[in-house]
């Protein structure tokens, strides 16, 4: 095959010059490698939470109250854009784990025994819910058991409202409200040191005084919703019962780290390629500089 004269002296010159020349083309491959593998993963990641918050009925708003009567549900119910709202009971407590010595907090959840929750659905990974007529069966996050190797039928003391309680582990279970379990004032997740306990509502409030009553509650809205006007609404019902302000899902601690996880994937998105593309633009400059400047004469 006969080859044009300047052909054949363009792939001597790259021929001589193929370490800088593959140089240059592994930069470029590695800057859309990154670009594909952000948007890919981005995508994924966005489509995985929004599916899973679908599925499980994520909550749109969460209030937290000092104690307010089961009876102010129907009052939160009724405002104009919520479609469900869940009344609860969320406490601190201090959880003794055998075989490991340092304090361990965990938030203990009421849970209906005997049924699913209506919002925040919780995946049961092994074992069961809290039966009625054993209040001292809980269910814990998926990852506590595992960071502790907790077993079913695993007995734990938690100190709830200054009483320890012997309670027996029934369930394993995961909640689109704790993908990222975080405790107060933490900055980072630690399953070692913070769990998600769910105990049977009954038991929970006799533990607390809180019979016909709740302190947290979460709320799922219609499509279209208007989220500040229901925001506003629900602080004008809880505050006569010492609520401290209600807010939406973007501020919930779990999600707020989900989001900014796909923030920081679109951040690499937008920042890398663009550098390592400047980078063999640069490296191919000086390349054909150099070309030009041997092939002048």
């Amino acid at each position: 095959m006969n080859m044009h004269p300047l052909n054949r002296k363009l792939l001597r010159d790259v021929l001589h010059l193929r370490g800088q020349a593959i140089a240059i083309a592994l930069i470029v491959a590695s800057g859309v490698g990154v670009l594909v593998m952000s948007l890919a993963a981005m995508q994924a990641m966005t489509d995985t939470a929004e599916a899973y918050y679908e599925r499980y009925r994520f909550a749109h708003v969460f209030a937290s109250t000092k104690r307010a009567p089961l009876a102010v549900v129907r009052d939160i119910a009724a405002i104009d854009g919520v479609q469900t709202a869940m009344p609860r009971i969320v406490k601190y407590a201090s959880v003794e784990v055998r075989g490991f010595a340092e304090p361990v907090m965990a938030s203990v959840v009421s849970v209906a025994e005997d049924a699913a929750p209506r919002i925040n659905q919780l995946v049961l990974r092994a074992g069961r819910y809290p039966l009625e007529h054993r209040p001292d069966e809980v269910m814990v996050v998926e990852g506590f058991a595992q960071a502790h190797r907790l077993e079913l039928g695993e007995r734990l003391n938690v100190l709830l409202n200054g009483r320890k309680r012997e309670v027996t582990v029934v369930g394993f279970a995961l909640s689109p409200e704790f993908v990222y379990a975080i405790g107060p004032g933490s900055l980072m997740p630690d399953d070692a040191r913070y769990g998600v306990i769910w105990m049977g509502e009954k038991a929970l409030a006799a533990a607390y005084d809180l019979h016909h009553a709740f302190n947290d509650i979460a709320i799922t809205t219609w499509p279209g919703a208007h989220i500040p006007t229901i925001l506003r609404a629900v602080d004008m019902v809880l505050a006569p019962y010492g609520g401290v302000g209600a807010f939406d899902r973007s501020d919930q601690v779990s999600n707020w780290f989900v989001m900014n996880e796909i923030e920081q994937l679109k951040s690499i998105a937008s920042i890398l390629p663009p550098i390592f593309l400047a980078v063999a633009a640069f490296l191919t400059n000086m390349l054909l500089a150099r070309l030009v400047y041997i092939e002048r004469g």
